[in-house]
């Protein structure tokens, strides 16, 4: 992972300070429904603060990342078309061996995994299939998976690039959640999977106890403005 996250992490400890601050304030000089009006004023600053550090949505496509990746192994000469064709024609020779297309490209080199890539869509095993499409992709996607652990620079590049949206993303679904009450379950787990540095520094496991009665106040607040607001409108 490539992406700096502690700016995500200190948004989100930031936040649930805030809170915490907020339903906590306290002021003699002012009535409860003072406070409260305080309380939840303060509430909509710090969601406010929060929703200013949100990342944007990734617009990037894993699939297409694979794809180009892949076509750009395509031979280029007749030279490029020769070799991918033989060794094609042993990746046919070891299948009908007994090997399995998997077992063939976990032990293949990058040749040998452009040829598979160049030459799956017209494997008669997929073709025959009841899922062309989806054998051909399933293929492909172990192809790349080989090339980024064989070190191809193309393919790691392309792995960073998503990995790198995935991990924004899951940081993106938490911050929102946490915005529009407490973040789910889900939602930190994605993040806990794919940035565990930055999901141990959010420290919940200290906390939970104090995070549930923090998002049990706040939903009160919640409520209490929009009865008073109900009650307005009337």
């Amino acid at each position: 992972m490539a992406i700096n996250t502690t700016p995500y992490v200190q948004a989100f400890l930031t936040f649930r300070r805030s809170l915490s601050q907020a339903v906590d304030y306290q002021n003699p000089n002012y009535t409860n429904s003072a406070i409260h009006r305080e309380r939840f004023k303060r509430i909509m600053d710090a969601r406010a603060a929060l929703a200013n550090q949100i990342p944007a949505e990734s617009k990037g496509d894993p699939d297409a990342g694979i794809a180009q990746v892949l076509d750009g192994l395509a031979p280029k000469t007749g030279d490029d078309v020769a070799l991918q064709e033989a060794e094609w024609r042993k990746v046919e020779t070891l299948m009908r061996a007994g090997r399995s297309l998997e077992q063939v490209i976990l032990s293949a080199n990058p040749l040998r995994l452009a040829a598979i890539a160049q030459w799956v869509e017209v494997w008669p095993e997929a073709l025959a299939s009841t899922d062309p499409e989806g054998v051909v992709a399933e293929v492909r996607e172990l192809v790349f998976q080989q090339l980024v652990e064989a070190g191809v620079p193309e393919a790691t590049r392309a792995r960073d690039v998503t990995s790198d949206a995935n991990v924004v993303d899951a940081w993106r679904d938490v911050l929102t959640e946490a915005l529009e009450g407490a973040a789910s379950l889900g939602a930190l787990s994605r993040v806990a999977r794919l940035d565990p540095r930055g999901y141990a520094a959010l420290g919940l496991d200290e906390t939970i106890q104090r995070d549930i009665e923090l998002d049990h106040q706040v939903e009160r607040l919640d409520g209490l403005h929009l009865r008073r607001d109900a009650v307005h409108v009337r």
